[in-house]
């Protein structure tokens, strides 16, 4: 695990704000889901004009939701990519990336992915 003294503060607050609104829109979906709940409750205990309504509105609110949240949190990774460039070396050959699973990636293909070749310099 990485020492979080040494994270720098513009990746800590991309990662704050993307957990705040991944956690805003899955608040708007619980919502949705709670309205519609209630209204199917409404409906087998009493009456509900707007139970279909409802649950389209639940669906429709929560696939949204997903679809932002997914956004929120490729754009957090691409933001802290900018920020944090780190630059991998491979210590066997002239290869270098600032994406680390592109690194690995070259390790496993060009050098067998033996444990004893994962060396940076």
């Amino acid at each position: 695990m990485a020492d979080e003294s040494k994270t720098p503060l513009k990746t800590e607050i991309l990662d704050k704000l993307s957990v705040l609104i991944t956690a805003a829109f899955g608040l708007v979906a619980a919502l949705a889901w709670n309205q519609a709940i209630t209204a199917i409750f409404k409906d087998a205990f009493g009456s509900a004009e707007t139970l279909g309504p409802m649950i389209v509105y639940a669906l429709i609110v929560t696939a949204f939701a997903v679809m932002l949240t997914i956004l929120v949190a490729r754009a957090a990774s691409k933001a802290k990519n900018i920020v944090h460039q780190e630059i991998f070396d491979c210590a066997l050959c002239t290869y270098k990336s600032q994406i680390e699973s592109e690194f690995m990636e070259h390790m496993i293909k060009e050098h067998s992915a033996s444990p004893d070749k994962f060396l940076m310099k």
